[in-house]
Order: C-alpha cells, then sequence, then structure tokens
C-alpha cells in the first residue's frame, strides 16, 4: 500500500512539473519582453510555489531532475 502512494505522489509531481514548464514556456511567449525572473515569480505566483523551487524545476536541479 506505502508503494502505491509512493508511485503515486511521484506521478503526481512528475505531471505538476511538467505543467509547471508548459506555463513557463506559454508565459515567455506571451510575454516576450518580461525578464526571466518576471516569468518565474509569474509562475510561482499561479502554482503557490516559491520563485526558487520554480527555478529548480525549470532548471531540472536536484530532486526535480527527471529520473
Amino acid at each position: 500500500m506505502q508503494l502505491i502512494s509512493q508511485k503515486q505522489r511521484k506521478q503526481r509531481l512528475q505531471r505538476r512539473n511538467e505543467k509547471i514548464r508548459e506555463l513557463f514556456g506559454e508565459l515567455t511567449n506571451k510575454y516576450p519582453q518580461w525578464r526571466i525572473d518576471a516569468v518565474i515569480e509569474e509562475v510561482a505566483g499561479r502554482v503557490f510555489l516559491s520563485p526558487r523551487t520554480v527555478e529548480a524545476i525549470l532548471s531540472y536541479e536536484g530532486v526535480y531532475a527527471e529520473s
């Protein structure tokens, strides 16, 4: 039972990270004049994460690296 929930959590987090990357791409296309850090802050505000977490997800850093 525990193994299933861990697997589901990992899948949910991977989907969340994919959505964050998609949202970042959409916003950079929609607002090409915005600085990257402004886009990251906008994404962070929309998904209720810190800007640093969003930056780590976008950069595939640490635990946010796809395995």
